[in-house]
Formats: structure tokens, C-alpha cells, sequence
């Protein structure tokens, strides 16, 4: 006996693992040196106190039901997970168990197991299951679980304000990932500056925010609770050199009796793509035929991607003139859905759902290939094909080897290619895309500003860009011969034009009338329906147009 009391007493003070000696009243009567340095206690210091006053106390309750069955014997040991306070005011999670010895007076041996560690790789697990991994903000698993609680509340009503960021991929694309997180980041920030407390503010990845708004009852409420969120969204961002004003479109959804979370959030969602398929940086409030809308977008979605492998898509070729002589001096290169079931559709009808469907590259290839197969097969032909591009296709999604390939393809000479681009397209101030522009205008490829006047872009800055030409946008075509604001813009734009030395055309040319003007205010080429409708490739020919009549 002698013996093992001495192998215990050994083992009590120089083992690794914190060990106390207790009485039937959780009193300390012995600590090791591993506990007490554990603690930050002396042993003095602890030998005597309550095993309560180190103890957090939200589990001191389970002391006295823990040590009365062991003082009675009815359990020989007992397992327990509780958190100790340190002298410093640190909690350690533990794992400690308690094993009565036999004899009298009661004796319990408290091993205890620091977990802290663990408890904190467990914890960051968690949160990292639960939480974004770059803003720090609920995920779509936390989010959905916050919205089911609000949804079962009782008498509980809530709003879901679901805000996307505007253009995300082309800031993300052309200033790089790092500079988009940044973005995100303090996008992040300031939607929870503004949100209120009890508010959860989700990201479920990208670009994409969600708001759970308790006790937001009716629409009004909610689209004022949005406009702020927009609002502190919209405020401008440096990065990089750059003053970055993003904007958001955002959709609500309201709880009603039945909802699941699942579908208030995608109601959310399906709220927010029509604020941005009808202008963007708007506000939408969900309703049924939404839904029905989603579906159909869906579908037209899922034929589109398979009408780009089946060939579907043609394109079409409408005629640039000369304005006096009617000679044909080039060709616009115009994208059309040729559908089993509705017929010839177009981009009008299709081309908003390529964009978000972010097919927008791909159907670009056909365009080209086909603009510069156009040429090929007129080699007598010594005008140019203008090709329309999206600002999908600049800074990252490889334009200038498309162009590259179809030119190598056909045999085309660059000179013979041009590029539409709009303002929007043509000045993003950014490195991967000005060095694609100059790319292309080193190749030979002439660039056109589309539909100037119609974007945002100071004379300077159209200037610091390779353009080669523009073209006014039929919305001023429209109003020739008002004697006011269409005339003078023609005018001034046309002189800008010609003292540059650029291409200039003038679209939407569709009366006799029109082009007389257009002349008198200087153009020299023209584009309308005058001169021709968009026609495939088959059924043109060249030299000049039928009179107009």
C-alpha cells in the first residue's frame, strides 16, 4: 500500500496533466505544479478554495450533482466538459474527470485536460463552415438558418433585400481579383454600417449581399431600408489609382404565412435580376409574375446555350454608305437567333440573357469568324466589315487572339476588320484593358466609338483612347431637321469628327430626308434603312444601293 501511495504521489507531481485533490464539498485540498501552472494560481493559492471560484458560471451548476453522486457512490467516475478561469481572467475549455477514491474521509481525483487549443481549431471550423472567408459575414448555410428562425417567430415579419453589385465582373476582370476583393470588402463594410441592430448581412459569394430585416412589414419599409443600403453602397471607392463609384440593384422579398427560406431568398433574387435587367442601381419588389418571367428566362437561357452548339446563330449584314453617291463602303456584322419554334430573332430578345448567362464571349467568336468569312468570300470587295463588341469580351476574356485567329483563319487583312465599342467598353480606366485596345490598334484593326453621345465620357478621354471613328446613335437621327437639339448635336459632332481626321457614321438613317440633313451637317457615310436592311450573308451582293425612293 505503502508503495503504490508513493507511485501515486509521484505521479500526482511531476505528471503532465493538471490534477487536484478534492472533498465531498468541492473544496481544493491538493493541486499539482501541472495544474497550477495551467491556472496561473501558486498552490497556495488554490489549495483551500472552492472548485466554484475557478470555475466559469455558466457551468458551476453541475458541481453539486456531480460530486453528490460521487460522494454516494453512485458513479465511480464521471466525464465532464467545463471551462476554468485562469488568475489572469482567461477561459480554458477542459475535459475533466472526476473518480472517486475509496475510503474515508471522501476523496475525488479531478484530472483535467486543457482543450483550449482544440476548442479553438473546432470554433474556427465552425465559423469558417458558417462565415465568409473574405468579408467575415454569414454564408448561405447561416443565412438560411437565421431566416428559418424568423420565419417560425411568431408574429414575426421580416424583409429579405437581396443587393448585387453592378458590372462586379467587369471592375473584378479588368482591375484584377485583388483589387475586386477590395471592393467586396468595403462594400461589406458599409452595408453593415447602415444596417440595424438584429439585422443579419450575409454574402453569398461574388458580388451578392443579402439583408434579413426583422420586423419590416410592407413594402414601403423595406424599399426605404434599401435605398439606404444602396445609397452608402454608392458612395465612390479609391483602389488602385482608381475612383471606383460601384452601384447595386436590389430585390425584396416579405415573409408571408407558408414561406420556406429557400423561397423567400429566391423570390429575393428573382426581384433583384429585374431591378437590373431594367436599368440597374434599382430597387424591385418580388411579385408572382416574377417568377413566371424566371422561368421563361431560364428556358430562353438553356435553348441559347444549345443553339450556340447546334449553329443557330447567324449573322446578318446591313450596309454603310456613302451619303451622296450610295456606294457601299462597309457592312455592320449583326447577330441573329434563328429559332426552330419562333422564328428569326433579335439580339434584342436574346441578348440580355447571353450577357447574364455570361455567353457573351462565345457568341463574339461566331460574330468575328463569320464577319471575316464574309470578306474572304468578296477578296474584290475593298471596303470594311464593323463587328459590334460587348464590354463582356474586353480585359480578360481574350478578344484580341479572337480576332487574331479568325483574321489568320479567313486570310483577312486587319485593315478590313473594325470594332463597335461603346463608350462604357472603350474608356474603362484600367491596365488589362487599355493594353487590349492598343493591342488591337497595333494589329491594324480600327476601333469605333458606338452610339456616341448616349454614354458618359468627357472629349478627353475619348481622345486619350486609339479611336478611329465613331458613330452617332440613331436617337439623334431620330430628331434631324427639328432645327434644335438633333440638328446641333449632328452638327457638332460631325465637325468634331472631320477635324480629327475619324470614320465617322451616322446610324438610323431611314428617310430621304434624314440623309439630306446629314449631309448638309457634314457626314459622309450613313447606315439605315434607306440603304438596306440586315440581310445573311447569301443574299448580298455589293456597289451601290437601289435609289431611295
Amino acid at each position: 500500500m505503502a508503495h503504490d501511495n508513493a507511485l501515486f504521489r509521484a505521479a500526482f507531481a511531476g505528471g503532465a496533466m493538471g490534477m487536484s485533490v478534492l472533498d465531498a464539498h468541492s473544496q481544493i485540498v491538493e493541486a499539482n505544479p501541472a495544474l497550477t501552472a495551467a491556472l496561473g494560481y501558486s498552490i497556495d493559492e488554490l489549495e483551500g478554495q472552492k472548485l466554484a471560484a475557478i470555475t466559469h458560471p455558466d457551468d458551476v451548476g453541475r458541481d453539486s450533482r456531480v460530486m453528490d453522486r460521487l460522494s454516494r457512490g453512485v458513479a465511480q467516475h464521471i466525464h465532464t466538459q467545463r471551462r476554468l478561469l485562469r488568475a489572469d481572467g482567461e477561459v480554458i475549455w477542459t475535459r475533466t474527470t472526476f473518480s472517486r477514491v475509496e475510503g474515508e474521509p471522501v476523496r475525488i481525483i479531478a484530472q483535467i485536460e486543457d482543450l483550449t487549443e482544440t476548442r479553438r481549431a473546432q470554433d474556427l471550423l465552425e465559423h469558417r463552415a458558417l462565415h465568409d472567408n473574405l468579408t467575415g459575414l454569414p454564408n448561405r448555410v447561416l443565412l438560411l438558418d437565421r431566416l428559418t428562425v424568423a420565419l417560425e417567430s411568431a408574429h414575426q415579419h421580416a424583409a429579405c433585400i437581396f443587393l448585387d453589385i453592378d458590372d462586379f465582373t467587369l471592375i473584378n476582370d479588368s482591375l484584377g481579383h485583388e483589387a475586386g476583393d477590395q471592393l467586396i470588402m468595403e462594400v461589406a463594410s458599409r452595408i453593415e454600417s447602415v444596417s440595424r441592430p438584429g439585422d443579419t448581412v450575409a454574402r453569398l459569394g461574388g458580388d451578392e449581399f443579402v439583408v434579413i430585416a426583422p420586423g419590416v412589414e410592407d413594402s414601403e419599409s423595406a424599399i426605404d431600408y434599401a435605398t439606404q443600403l444602396q445609397e452608402a453602397v454608392n458612395r465612390p471607392i479609391p483602389i488602385d489609382g482608381h475612383d471606383i463609384s460601384p452601384t447595386a440593384s436590389a430585390g425584396i422579398s416579405l415573409t408571408s404565412r407558408g414561406d420556406s427560406a429557400q423561397g423567400l431568398l429566391r423570390d429575393a433574387d428573382v426581384a433583384m435580376s429585374s431591378a437590373k435587367r431594367t436599368g440597374r442601381n434599382r430597387c424591385e419588389v418580388f411579385s408572382e409574375h416574377m417568377g413566371h418571367d424566371a422561368k421563361m428566362r431560364l428556358s430562353v437561357e438553356s435553348e441559347l446555350r444549345a443553339a450556340l452548339r447546334e449553329g443557330q446563330l447567324e449573322v446578318h449584314f446591313q450596309p454603310v454608305v456613302n451619303l451622296i453617291t450610295e456606294e457601299i463602303r462597309a457592312f455592320e456584322a449583326l447577330v441573329r437567333w434563328r429559332h426552330p419554334n419562333r422564328g428569326l430573332l433579335l439580339p434584342d430578345e436574346f441578348m440580355g440573357i447571353c450577357e447574364h448567362a455570361n455567353l457573351v464571349p462565345q457568341l463574339g467568336e461566331i460574330v468575328l469568324r463569320d464577319a471575316c468569312r464574309f470578306l474572304a468570300e468578296r477578296p474584290h470587295f475593298d471596303g470594311r466589315v464593323l463587328v459590334n463588341i460587348s464590354t463582356q469580351q474586353i480585359g480578360g476574356a481574350g478578344l484580341v487572339e479572337a480576332v487574331q485567329e479568325a483574321l489568320a483563319v479567313t486570310g483577312v487583312a486587319p485593315t478590313q476588320l473594325a470594332l463597335e465599342i461603346t463608350e462604357t467598353g472603350m474608356l474603362l480606366p484600367t491596365t488589362s484593358t487599355r493594353a487590349e485596345l492598343a493591342a488591337l490598334d497595333e494589329l491594324g484593326v480600327d476601333l469605333l466609338l458606338d452610339d456616341f453621345g448616349t454614354g458618359y465620357s468627357a472629349l478627353s478621354s475619348v481622345l486619350s483612347s486609339p479611336v478611329t471613328g465613331m458613330k452617332l446613335a440613331r436617337e439623334f437621327t431620330c430628331r434631324l431637321g427639328d432645327d434644335s437639339t438633333g440638328d446641333r448635336i449632328s452638327t457638332a459632332i460631325s465637325s468634331l469628327v472631320n477635324s480629327l481626321s475619324m470614320v465617322g457614321i451616322i446610324e438610323g438613317v431611314e428617310t430621304a430626308t434624314q440623309r439630306d440633313r446629314a449631309i448638309t451637317h457634314g457626314w459622309e457615310l450613313g447606315q439605315g434603312f434607306l440603304f438596306g436592311h440586315p440581310l445573311p450573308s447569301s443574299e448580298i451582293s455589293y456597289g451601290r444601293v437601289p435609289a431611295a425612293s
